[in-house]
């Protein structure tokens, strides 16, 4: 039995064929199948072998080299902090602290009820608002204890 809908099947199958190589649709897949299992799993990279028609260790290859896919659930929404040189200049380690005891979960894990996880991440391009917050992929800004507290309360 397939871990997709047949609706999620379609989706996949378009990302064969809305490029000249199929390929090239791989990385988009890999960012479906994150969003709607929160990870890419063993199952998961077996399923694109067979239809990107490339070898297991080709999706694995790609799954595990961009922090953006995870072989473990994250929340339901992804926090990030970057931890580059002008962001930690700009106090991400102290927002990170902040982040630690507003979710109650440390770096890198997910609070127990899977709506949130917390990760800090490399360089995010966004060194004019360090330090960079992400949420869902989605660049936030600056992070302050103000904008931290202000998307909880959205994300609750």
């Amino acid at each position: 039995m397939s871990a997709f809908t047949p609706e999620q099947e379609k989706v996949l199958q378009a990302w064969t064929e809305r490029y000249p190589y199929p390929n090239m649709g791989l990385l988009e897949a890999l960012r479906q199948v994150q969003e709607w299992h929160r990870c890419v799993t063993d199952e998961d990279e077996e399923y694109l072998a067979k239809l990107f028609e490339v070898p297991r260790s080709r999706i694995h290859e790609a799954a595990t080299f961009f922090p953006s896919f995870t072989a473990k659930p994250t929340g339901r929404h992804r926090i990030g902090l970057c931890r580059g040189l002008s962001c930690c200049l700009a106090g991400s380690q102290e927002m990170c602290r902040c982040l630690e005891k507003k979710l109650g979960v440390r770096e890198g894990e997910t609070t127990a009820d899977g709506k949130f996880s917390f990760e800090t991440t490399e360089c995010l391009g966004a060194c004019d608002h360090g330090p960079a917050l992400i949420v869902n992929d989605e660049l936030q800004g600056r992070a302050t204890e103000h904008l931290i507290g202000k998307l909880m309360g959205e994300m609750k």
